[in-house]
């Protein structure tokens, strides 16, 4: 049995040329095993960078906290070491990372969110496929009271009666159900995985630097790409920033490997092809 623990992110304003506002939703996938563990590491960490008993670890912690205050060393600390523990546990990770600005735009950021979900929830069944185990999801509790909560799981409910149409419900064998993300160390760790990954595809230092670190947790083809499995970037003119971000040198569809950024032969043309905003550069640099 693997349990998946779900959280959410969003960047409003990207600093990277080009991109609107991300929507993103990511899953950290654990063995029944490791829950434990983890959980014990995580005690530990807390306990060698003295976070208070209680205090949720998250990546925008609330004014007047511990973590708001506690400098950029303990919290660079805290993050990376949070996502080292997560790969000696073998745990695994899927993000989908929307820009709302090109994709989606007459849809509200929450209408938006179940797109991703289900796209998320794809991945999910696909890595237990591959490990061969079922598995429940675990969300974090959505804001705006139980009103909203009910509302929110019942539009999940689709998803694991039914699937999508292009997975079928096989491996999530119970409705996604929500806890506090404060009482539940791994939600934290979906926190962490989830933003680090959208704060890097938005072009923010915070998330480029954990990069290495969120390439080892994110589910892989049975190619070695994370590029459209641990990884997602929608819609497709964001291909190539697998490349300038995570350092894929292709994305595969099938048995095609699509080359990226300047690892494809067309960029050495004058001009980039139409809608691939980022064949030859970044988006952060001058063109």
């Amino acid at each position: 049995m693997r349990l998946v623990f779900i959280d959410d992110s969003e960047q409003r304003v990207p600093p990277r040329r080009g991109l609107g506002p991300l929507v993103a939703i990511g899953a950290v996938i654990i063995d029944e095993s490791q829950l434990a563990p983890f959980s014990s590491r995580l005690q530990d960490l807390r306990s060698r960078l003295g976070i208070p008993e209680g205090e949720e670890l998250k990546w925008k912690p609330p004014k007047g906290s511990f973590l708001s205050t506690a400098g950029g060393d303990v919290v660079t600390d805290l993050r990376r070491s949070m996502l080292v523990a997560a790969k000696e546990c073998d745990i695994r990770s899927a993000v989908v990372v929307l820009d709302h600005g090109a994709a989606y735009r007459g849809l509200s950021t929450a209408e938006a969110g179940m797109k991703v979900l289900a796209w998320l929830y794809e991945r999910i069944e696909m890595s237990l496929s591959d490990y061969q185990e079922v598995g429940m999801v675990i969300a974090d509790q959505p804001g705006g009271g139980a009103k909203a909560e009910k509302h929110w799981l019942t539009e999940t409910l689709s998803l694991t009666n039914n699937g999508t149409r292009h997975v079928k419900a096989e491996r999530v064998v119970m409705p996604i159900v929500t806890a506090p993300s404060d009482h539940v160390p791994h939600l934290q760790l979906a926190d962490l995985v989830t933003a680090a990954t959208t704060a890097a595809v938005a072009g923010r230092k915070a998330g480029h630097d954990l990069v290495p670190l969120l390439k080892e947790l994110a589910h892989t083809r049975l190619t070695g790409e994370t590029a459209g499995a641990g990884i997602v970037l929608w819609p497709r003119e964001l291909y190539d920033l697998h490349w300038w971000v995570f350092g894929e040198e292709y994305y595969r569809r099938g048995s095609i490997g699509i080359p990226l950024g300047p690892h494809d032969p067309s960029a050495a043309r004058p001009l980039s092809k139409p809608g691939r905003p980022y064949l030859k550069d970044d988006g952060l640099t001058v063109p």
